[in-house]
């Protein structure tokens, strides 16, 4: 592909992305794979990934895939159950996908039913050392809740959207940019199961180098909207991925989550396992607050990659 407008494009994705700046509190249904990797996927996350973290990842490997898969967080009781397909492969030069999360969860007598549906394009321009990669996702939530109070419901389908950059260099080092929930969500009337809003406006930024067998990633979340006011907070995390036999992948990593709940930050270990064959992929992820043993979450996926 040759866009003679790539850099107004990527201008104007930028001036958005820190219009919206400024989430962690991880989102239900990210794949395992990410969590296995302390989510710090923002520059590496190729495949569905995209549709949760940066909507731009999904170009940037050719894949076709589904993911089916269920997940756990103990500190709000909630189970989650997700579907969703990423297609870069049918048009390389048009990515696209689609997710559907539906979770259910009873923290301190509050039931919370959360769906989910997310819808994402992407796109790429490549020359001999440099790909750039962008996309924008659509998302649109409804939240209800068993709460004596009406300022915790919210019965209505409400809107979202997100954008993405991401800019390889020899297929070697990566940096990502997602700004995320750029439309304001309707948040005093849609708290989820801890008490933090659903889907506030954020800004990822994450760092990756790819080389042989080896992942590594860095990224930083600016939240503006969870903890009130202008209060900005900074969430790092970094993960690392090993592809042994190429097909066994060993993952760890950490997040130093600040709006995991608001009583406290969650110091979070992650350690992931996946098996990758020419059609299935298995992914199982765990991360537990080693300061708070009883707050853990645990994510597995299955992956069918389409020829």
């Amino acid at each position: 592909m040759r866009f003679a407008h790539v850099p107004g494009i990527f201008g104007i994705l930028v001036a958005l992305a820190v219009a919206a700046a400024p989430v962690l509190a991880r989102e239900n249904g990210a794949p395992a794979r990410a969590l296995g990797m302390g989510d710090a996927v923002r520059a590496m996350g190729m495949g569905t990934s995209g549709l949760y973290f940066n909507p731009a990842g999904m170009a940037q490997t050719m894949s076709y895939a589904i993911d089916l898969g269920y997940g756990y967080k103990a500190w709000t009781t909630g189970h989650n159950g997700h579907i969703s397909f990423v297609d870069s492969k049918t048009n390389p030069d048009l990515a696209g996908g689609a997710g559907y999360t539906y979770t259910n969860a009873n923290r301190d007598g509050i039931k919370t039913q959360l769906h989910d549906l997310r819808f994402a394009v992407a796109s790429q321009y490549r020359s001999r050392n440099i790909q750039l990669c962008y996309g924008g996702g659509f998302r649109y939530m409804k939240v209800q809740q068993d709460a004596t109070s009406s300022a915790y419901r919210q019965s209505r389908w409400a809107p979202t959207m997100d954008l993405g950059l991401l800019v390889g260099f020899n297929d070697l080092f990566y940096i990502g940019v997602a700004a995320q929930n750029i439309i304001k969500m309707p948040v005093l009337k849609a708290r989820n199961a801890t008490g933090l809003p659903v889907a506030p406006r954020s800004v990822g930024v994450g760092l990756g180098i790819q080389y042989s067998i080896l992942h590594w990633g860095v990224d930083v979340d600016i939240d503006l909207q969870s903890k009130g006011g202008n209060t900005a907070t900074v969430s790092p995390m970094t993960g690392l991925e090993l592809t042994l036999a190429q097909m066994i992948a060993v993952r760890a990593g950490f997040t130093w989550d600040r709006v995991g709940t608001l009583a406290h930050d969650q110091k979070r270990v992650t350690v992931g396992l996946g098996y990758v064959s020419k059609y299935v992929g298995i992914d199982v992820g765990y991360g537990i607050d080693v300061t708070h043993a009883t707050e853990w979450l645990i994510e597995s996926s299955v992956r069918v990659f389409l020829p």
